[in-house]
């Protein structure tokens, strides 16, 4: 039989050539791409923003941080000291990320000891660094950083960066932007303006820790650049007297017997610091405290009222004629707090919150506000405004008027119950705190007059309000009067980052059962899924093929059959 002919396919016609249209509109497509991607970093890099994703925003800076940064008006150099092995690189070099973004005068050189030995020994001659090897040769250093404005360092160590809260369940709190920030004011600031306690009259050493101590006031200034010092009183005695009223039912951890306050220089103080004097104050230091202040010195005055021997009436503290400079007056009575907004739920309304007036020293309350936080205050006496005083103090700290200030006290001690005004006593609103500015003296060059602030509670000195995170409205409220005292920038205010779990402490017992998991019961685990998937596999090979199966011929019925048996036909 002939050859069935079979006509031939007609090729398929070429794709026409790319037009000049098409050309040009890719060409401006390309270029505009371009243009766009400039635009877009050229945007990127004018408007720089980044995104905190940690637990407790561990790299979102504080205002506190903002405002130091960006009125930095010379270069700052920053040395990072800590080794790629280092658990506190990666977060200080993100940090420092965020810090540069806000500024471009701070100078980062991250020096590591063991790769980069030269740069590590030219910062270690011209800082003094005192650097030793581990067993396994690694240098450790005494400082993780120093920042520096010229040859003007300042340290940090690794305990200045993270505080380790709980040792036994091995948590830690970091403190990197408190000690950055921290370091950067001190190097700026040209002076260390001197904070004077006063001693001699029953008052709490600045050594005394605790929650009713005064310790944690001191660190706080320490830190902030301030130098804390005692001045001798006249007496010589410089702890509390032995009735123990100045305590006010708190327990202090005891302070170590040490020398006499050495005699220091009145003139040479910023801001002199009356906290809570127990025993009447002699007139001649009345007289050096006042003529201090008339002068062009400021002071802080805590001041509260303090029971007699007998229990019968409160100590006349002798402090009416320095009171008088600021044009104050301190009751003898006790404010009971009466408005259940403002009072403690516990006691009888002697702890209560205060409402603050508008004033340079209460600004920095208003963002501790806007968190829930205010100033607290337990046991306090009312302040009034002195009838001939030189200047019109102004109100700083006030209570509700429900509050009132009781006069017989003592009588109502003797059987406690819910208190309520009587007769002679002092309604509210009560001043519990007054700011006032002197006119400045004369021939003085100084920007502002000689300024006192009176607080008629000293519990806001305690060391409580920076311990406890409930009573931060306090800490801000004192550091703020500080800092209006000293004609200093506000003291620095970062709220602590959330303490997180910094290791993993393992037991004998779970070491074993972790021993167990890792070398029998995972591998096991492993080998029998292995087994089962073999076994599986297995039995669908040995299963018969059906019809048209993989391994069944082609018959005549099956399609590949009917296939072959035309070919043969057309080649028969």
């Amino acid at each position: 039989m002939a050859e069935e002919q079979r006509p031939a396919l007609a090729p398929s016609p070429a794709p026409p050539g790319t037009s000049l249209g098409e050309k040009l509109s890719t060409s401006v497509g390309i270029i505009a791409a371009m243009v766009l991607a400039v635009l877009v970093n050229l945007l990127v890099a004018r408007h720089y923003r980044r995104w905190d994703w940690t637990q407790g925003g561990l790299y979102t800076l504080s205002d506190a941080t903002l405002a130091t940064l960006r009125s930095l008006e010379e270069p700052i150099r920053v040395y990072v000291l800590l080794s790629e092995a280092d658990p506190l690189t990666l977060s200080v070099r993100h940090l420092l990320d965020a810090y540069g973004a806000e500024t471009t005068r701070l100078q980062v050189e991250v020096t590591d000891p063991d790769r980069r030995p030269a740069e590590f020994l030219a910062v270690q001659q011209r800082y003094g660094v005192v650097a030793g090897k581990t067993e396994d040769g690694r240098i450790v250093t005494d400082a993780a950083i120093i920042v520096a404005r010229g040859d003007r360092p300042h340290f940090l160590t690794a305990s200045d960066l993270v505080e380790v809260e709980d040792e036994d369940d091995l948590r830690a709190r970091p403190r990197l932007e408190q000690a950055l920030t921290g370091a950067i004011r001190s190097v700026l600031r040209s002076e260390r303006p001197i904070v004077c306690f006063a001693t001699g009259h029953g008052e709490k050493s600045i050594d005394v820790g605790g929650a009713g101590g005064l310790a944690a006031l001191k660190d706080r200034l320490h830190k902030n650049n301030y130098e804390v010092v005692e001045l001798g009183g006249g007496r010589g005695d410089h702890g509390h007297d032995g009735h123990g009223h100045g305590d006010h039912g708190h327990d202090d951890e005891p302070a170590a017997p040490k020398e006499p306050a050495a005699e220091v220089d009145l003139g040479r103080c910023r801001v002199l610091v009356l906290a809570e004097p127990s025993q009447p104050v002699p007139p001649r230091d009345v007289a050096r405290y006042r003529a201090f202040v008339e002068e062009g010195g400021s002071a802080l005055l805590a001041l509260g009222p303090v029971p007699d021997e007998s229990d019968q009436r409160y100590v006349d503290l002798g402090l009416s004629g320095l009171l008088a400079v600021a044009g104050v007056e301190l009751r003898s009575d006790f404010v009971f707090e009466r408005d259940p907004r403002f009072r403690s739920t516990q006691g009888f309304g002697e702890t209560f919150s205060p409402i603050v007036r508008p004033h340079p020293i209460t600004e920095g309350l208003v963002r501790a506000a806007d968190h829930g936080l205010g100033p607290v205050l337990t046991v306090a006496s009312s302040l009034a405004p002195a009838k001939a005083g030189p200047v019109a103090p102004a109100p700083l700290l006030v209570t509700s008027d429900q509050a009132f200030g009781m006069v017989d006290f003592f009588g109502w001690a003797r059987d406690p119950s819910e208190p309520k005004p009587r007769e002679g006593d002092h309604p509210g609103p009560l001043t519990v705190a007054y700011a006032a500015e002197l006119p400045k003296p004369a021939g003085s060059t100084a920007a502002h007059g000689p300024r006192v602030v009176v607080i008629s509670s000293p519990s806001a000195l305690y060391g409580a309000n920076w311990q406890s995170p409930e009573l931060r409205g306090t800490a801000v409220f004192v550091e703020s009067a500080v800092s209006w005292l000293a004609a200093s920038p506000p003291m620095l205010d970062i709220p602590d980052k959330p303490a997180v779990t910094a290791g993993l402490r393992l037991s004998e017992d779970s070491l074993a059962g972790i021993f167990r998991y890792v070398v029998v019961y995972m591998p096991l685990a492993a080998a029998l899924f292995g087994l089962a998937v073999h076994l599986a596999r297995r039995g669908s090979e040995r299963r018969p093929g059906g019809q048209g199966g993989p391994g069944a011929p082609a018959g005549p019925g099956a399609p590949g059959g009917r296939e072959r048996d035309s070919e043969r036909e057309g080649a028969s």
